[in-house]
């Protein structure tokens, strides 16, 4: 896959979408698997393609490395099918959730072959691809079901729990749920070329970078657009501290974004200035990632650098914001 040099990540991006679409479109006979897939963004692929080219992978290999990128966008579409069941969501990627044209235990199958799946493709590729993949979704199983638990969060803060444990466990979520997959799939571009091992760590960390990075721009934008989920969390403790109630819980429920917004501001803090804060750190750790003497020079260097922002401006712009 050429890269002329003074191609951007966007254009990078929008190739590689082409291709594992045209993969899947191929390799993928399930209708009702083509149907969860449709209208995937394939950041995820993307970004273990990248991973693979940055880390100077070979052409004999680039087959292979294609296969991967799908099979971590089957595990992830998987995902978003239970997700909707669980959540109630009626629509996913502009169209009827699975669910709703399938049913609820049809749904629930086909997310289940399709992990099988994904699994397959990571067995066939090595021990190390398959021992990341098991250890990737249990860790994404467990971030959300403590996600889900956010009623247990909330009585947290009601029953004097420190307010700095519970922002780090809302890090911990967002590791666990969304950047563990970011981090697999960057460690697993490293391994299909070849990278030696300090390289694959380096892959893993900086995809874990961008991971969080890209769930606090989606926290961001669900305040923003006023819902109440997991998220919430540090403003809340950034607005209140110790000084929580059920009163003010069920006001935030019900106009929460003003509120915060209004508490924040008292204390001289801005919500979307204090989360952009947060974003910049993800992503100036990501930089130096990969700004590191063990990723060769070349045009791809350059994309791993671009990335990271051009995937939280690409969320954060449904508020009207940019980095």
């Amino acid at each position: 896959m050429p890269v002329e040099k003074n191609m951007d990540f966007a254009e990078f991006f929008r190739y590689i979408q082409g291709v594992i679409r045209e993969k899947i479109k191929r390799e993928i006979d399930d209708e009702d698997m083509k149907y969860a897939l449709e209208g995937g963004k394939m950041l995820r692929p993307a970004m273990l393609i990248l991973s693979f080219k940055a880390c100077n992978g070979k052409d004999e290999y680039y087959d292979n490395a294609l296969e991967s990128a799908m099979g971590i966008e089957l595990a992830h579409s998987a995902s978003l099918i239970h997700d909707d069941i669980m959540d109630g969501d009626d629509e996913r990627r502009g169209k009827p959730s699975l669910h709703i044209i399938k049913g609820i235990g049809s749904a629930i199958l086909v997310g289940h072959r399709m992990i099988s799946k994904a699994f397959r493709i990571s067995v066939n590729h090595g021990m190390e691809n398959a021992k990341i993949f098991l250890d990737t979704w249990d860790k994404s199983l467990m971030g959300q079901l403590k996600d889900i638990d956010f009623t247990a969060h909330l009585k947290d803060i009601l029953n004097g729990k420190k307010p700095e444990e519970l922002v780090k466990e809302y890090f911990r979520i967002i590791e666990m749920k969304t950047a563990s997959l970011f981090a697999t799939a960057c460690r697993a571009g490293a391994i299909e070329a070849k990278a030696p091992l300090e390289v694959r760590d380096l892959m893993e960390e900086y995809g874990r970078r961008v991971g969080i990075a890209y769930q606090l721009a989606d926290d961001l934008v669900d305040i923003a657009n006023g819902k109440f989920e997991e998220g919430i969390i540090m403003p809340i403790i950034r607005a209140f501290g110790d000084n929580v109630n059920e009163d003010l819980i069920e006001q935030i429920k019900k106009d929460g974004n003003k509120i915060l917004e209004e508490a924040l501001r008292r204390n001289g803090l801005d919500l979307r200035e204090m989360y952009m804060n947060e974003i910049k750190k993800q992503i100036m750790e990501a930089n130096e990632l990969a700004d590191s003497p063990l990723i060769a020079d070349s045009p791809y260097k350059k994309l791993l650098k671009e990335a990271p922002i051009y995937i939280v401006n690409a969320m954060i712009k449904n508020i009207k914001m940019v980095m």
